[in-house]
């Protein structure tokens, strides 16, 4: 089965995050260096964009959870 990027993330801490929370659902998910929005071929380290990636059968369920997990402000 494929996997889908569903978030890039702006550096490893914040795909670790992410990553912790879809795997405590039971999503599957990899992480994967990008270059995005770069282009191009290059090493940033940790401090790079990192691709949250999960099957496409969980593509939909993953995105609801990284949804509801963004930082609202108080109103």
């Amino acid at each position: 089965m494929d996997y889908q990027t569903v978030k890039l993330a702006q550096n490893n801490i914040e795909a670790e995050l992410i990553k912790g929370f879809l795997e405590a659902e039971g999503i599957n998910v990899i992480l994967k260096p990008s270059t995005q929005p770069y282009g191009g071929i290059a090493y940033f380290g940790d401090t790079g964009p990192i691709e949250v990636q999960v099957k496409e059968n969980q593509v939909l369920q993953a995105k609801s959870i990284i949804h509801d997990m963004e930082i609202k402000p108080v109103e």
